[in-house]
């Protein structure tokens, strides 16, 4: 039985797979396909299952994890030895997008791309999850820095990925997905250009750019999906389906590998990751199963919540009403975003030092009002009331850790990172909560990108460089809902009831 993609005959014995094997054949070669030919996309590599199923008087016990293995030629020449391998590591967040380029030829070198278009704003290693559309035309959109202070942003739509919702007002027609394609496109566009510019382009028609994204870890299997569905559409699984990786994994290999204090870590210690972002933190806890190469287990599911930093933000400006009432107000929604943003400083200076007694946010457009503190258009802050702002979320922070402890016998490190983990009050904070049990907190070194930075270093082990082990704990369980022969003392009375035609004595809902 054969099937036909693009310009190549492929022959596929369906009837026989054996465990992860699948029989293929180039018809016009009759050789059997080699480990170094190039992987198939899952979407191609089903689209060929799917015909095979179709046609085969007996596709036998087909399985997507057969078809997961399965390699071909179909989409250029076979890897050789001279081919280029680009790793890119896309770390989309609710708040900021950290993007990083990896050379197979120079594994050690992790480049954070950092050539953001900007409308005249200092661009950092991260580029604000953001989008703004022209007044009437969607197909006109600014992003990231590029985005003038007098549009309307759009923020937070990463979480329709998980909530299933439209998580915030939405212009022009336009849906959650129509603004995560807007935005991934842009910034599938941008690295592209970028890989064009800094390789030459004899290397670059050779190469292979393969991605890989970071979800949170709390999220769910349809959510991993949808952002890999999402990534697939905008360009990033051309050579190979981008692989879809937890946040926190990430940020233990990158850490784990980049702390100074690394050596010092023995097998069976437990570290805690506390992944720490700008909208979601994630808690888990993983012991040393080796050191070199590196091999962890988690001692439970992770955990988490939406406790990041922009939940200042939130606090920060419901501070702000009750303080401005009316005067705040009249202010648009653009001013509105512009204060928050002023914050922003504010908020990243922080460090609860008594010789730091006083924060000024800027307000636009505002004079003087003394009963709510603002002079001069500056809105006045005390150290204790931007301590209970970050308090009403870094509480937060410390139950999940707490919960987390609690599940095992003990702790011998934490380690913060994100964007949130590279907070000095978290630090601060989470230091003080473990001073008590004698637990070491360290924060590594590019804290805000280690995600990004172990994305990347776990993408390179698809081409066999320098393999993590890593077991993890179940976090659901799926099976099929059938009605079962009673069995007294096996099932619960309160599920028993008697098939009308039949008369048998049946178990209902129960889980195979």
């Amino acid at each position: 039985m054969s099937n036909k993609i693009g310009t190549r005959w492929l022959l596929v014995d369906v009837n026989t797979i054996v465990g992860n094997v699948v029989s293929a054949e180039e018809v016009s070669s009759k050789r059997p396909l080699l480990a170094s030919d190039r992987i198939l996309g899952r979407a191609a590599i089903n689209g060929l299952l799917s015909a095979a199923r179709t046609q085969a008087a007996n596709p036998g016990a087909l399985s997507i994890r057969a078809a997961q293995t399965l390699t071909c030629r179909l989409h250029g020449p076979p890897m050789t030895e001279s081919t280029h391998k680009i790793i890119i590591s896309v770390d989309f967040g609710t708040i900021y997008t950290a993007v990083v380029r990896v050379d197979a030829t120079n594994s050690s070198q992790l480049e954070i791309i950092n050539n953001w278009p900007t409308a005249r704003q200092v661009v950092g290693s991260q580029i604000p999850t953001e989008i703004a559309y022209s007044d009437n035309d969607r197909a006109k959109f600014s992003w990231g820095y590029n985005i003038s202070p007098n549009d309307q942003k759009i923020k937070w739509f990463k979480l329709s990925l998980e909530l299933e919702q439209d998580v915030v007002e939405l212009p022009l027609g336009l849906t959650s997905t129509d603004v995560i394609s807007d935005f991934l496109s842009a910034i599938y566009k941008h690295i592209m250009a970028t890989l064009h510019r800094r390789v030459d382009k004899e290397t670059m028609q050779k190469a292979t750019v393969d991605f890989a994204l970071t979800v949170p870890a709390i999220w769910s299997d349809a959510a991993r999906k949808k952002t890999q569905d999402s990534a697939v559409r905008e360009g990033m699984g051309k050579s190979l389906l981008p692989q879809i990786y937890s946040e926190s994994e990430c940020a233990a290999i990158y850490a784990l590998k980049d702390l100074d204090d690394v050596k010092s870590l023995c097998i069976n210690d437990r570290i805690l990751i506390c992944d720490a972002g700008c909208g979601t933190v994630d808690i888990i806890i993983y012991k040393i199963l080796q050191i070199n190469p590196l091999s962890i287990i988690e001692c439970t599911a992770g955990i988490g919540d939406y406790c990041g930093s922009t939940f200042i933000d939130r606090e920060a400006e419901k501070f702000f009403i009750r303080r401005m009432g009316l005067h705040y107000a009249v202010f648009s929604s653009v001013q509105r975003q512009q204060v928050i943003k002023n914050f922003e400083a504010a908020k990243v200076a922080f460090r609860n030092e008594p010789e730091q007694e006083d924060f000024y946010v800027n307000l636009p457009t505002i004079g003087n009002i003394e009963e709510a503190g603002v002079q001069s258009g500056n809105f006045h802050m005390t150290r204790a009331e931007m301590r209970g702002l970050f308090n009403a979320v870094t509480d937060r922070v410390l139950d999940l850790i707490n919960v987390q402890v609690r599940n095992v016998t003990s702790v011998n490190l934490v380690v913060l990172v994100g964007g949130f983990g590279d907070s000095e009050y978290l630090y601060q904070r989470v230091s003080m909560w473990a001073s008590r049990a004698q637990i070491r907190v360290l924060q590594p070194r590019e804290a805000a990108t280690a995600i990004v930075r172990g994305a990347a270093l776990k993408g390179l082990e698809t081409i066999g460089l320098s393999k993590t082990h890593i077991v993890r704990r179940a976090r659901r369980w799926y099976g099929v809902i059938v009605n079962e022969t009673f069995v007294d003392g096996k099932y619960l009375l309160e599920d028993y009831f008697s098939n009308g035609d039949s008369g048998r004595m049946l178990a209902r809902n129960q889980i195979r």
